[in-house]
């Protein structure tokens, strides 16, 4: 019980510390989009911390987890979280800022936040306790085929590219923003090919005529 609560609470007080140091190196510099970002963030953590505690009572029955496949979820902690996070902390990264052509592209980063938040929610919610964060499946895994997995094998990978999408249009900076796509890109091209191969050797038939009907990110169009 004490365990579950640190993990919850650490990354809120990180949080928090973060904004508390960022604000007050901004003063009044203080920029809504990058206050976003972090709210954003936080939100997303959230979202997840309860199934990451439920996942810890599965039993793993096979797993593909490799040195390659930890080394791929640190990029992807390192580019959408660990460096936004020293962005708004410190002067570090500031000869790598940029500059947005239009005033409204950070709102229309804020609604890809918003969308990616949305989609992460359900893609969750209708996993339930089949969810994993790594590649492996448990003893008692089922194939969902329903909700917003009905057209949509991978609706979470999805929810994070609108996530790392967004994350230039609130963090402009070459290091700290731009980088979040490259970084989720490398995971989801690798990662996404195995992970459909583990779930046909696990589901067999009833995996492939899932992948026949359904698009990865995006709805198969229908004749």
């Amino acid at each position: 019980m004490y365990g579950a609560r640190l993990r919850l609470w650490l990354p809120i007080l990180l949080f928090a510390f973060v904004l508390g140091v960022y604000v007050w190196r901004r003063g009044e510099a203080v920029r809504w989009y990058e206050i976003s970002w972090a709210l954003a963030s936080l939100a997303q953590l959230a979202i997840r911390w309860p199934h990451v505690e439920a996942n810890r009572a599965n039993r793993v029955a096979r797993s593909r987890v490799g040195r390659g496949e930890q080394w791929l979820m640190f990029l992807v902690f390192l580019t959408l979280l660990g460096l936004p996070m020293l962005f708004l902390a410190t002067p570090w990264f500031g000869r790598f800022d940029y500059r947005l052509p239009s005033a409204w592209l950070p709102v229309l980063g804020s609604l890809l936040m918003a969308a990616s938040l949305w989609l992460f929610y359900l893609s969750h919610a209708h996993l339930g306790r089949q969810w994993s964060p790594s590649l492996e499946v448990h003893a008692e895994h089922q194939l969902v085929t329903s909700g917003v997995y009905r057209r949509v094998r991978h609706p979470m990978y999805a929810s994070i590219w609108l996530f790392a999408l967004a994350q230039p249009l609130l963090i402009h900076n070459w290091v700290a923003g731009a980088l979040a796509v490259p970084g989720f890109g490398l995971l989801y091209f690798l990662r996404v090919p195995r992970e459909e191969a583990l779930m046909l050797e696990t589901f067999g038939e009833a995996y492939r005529a899932y992948l026949q009907r359904t698009g990865r990110v995006w709805p198969k169009r229908t004749s």
